[in-house]
């Protein structure tokens, strides 16, 4: 049996975003968050399971948070 070769296409990658001020602000928090539950003695599936919970939460209100009205 022959197997035939494909040509791939030129892929010219782009440079990762740099994350903004409000994503590092968010990040900062979970991970304090996190550290915080852990010092209290949480197991590590329930402190998971908070900040799974909080992050669905979080999706779900600024999915349907109102937009700004343009300025004018």
């Amino acid at each position: 049996m022959h197997k035939s070769r494909r040509r791939l296409s030129c892929v010219v990658p782009t440079p990762p975003a740099r994350s903004t001020g409000e994503q590092t602000v968010i990040v900062v928090v979970v991970l304090v968050l996190g550290a915080a539950l852990a010092r209290a003695g949480l197991p590590v599936v329930v402190i998971a399971e908070v900040l799974t919970a909080a992050g669905l939460v979080g999706a779900r209100l600024a999915r349907r948070a109102p937009l700004a009205p343009d300025a004018r």
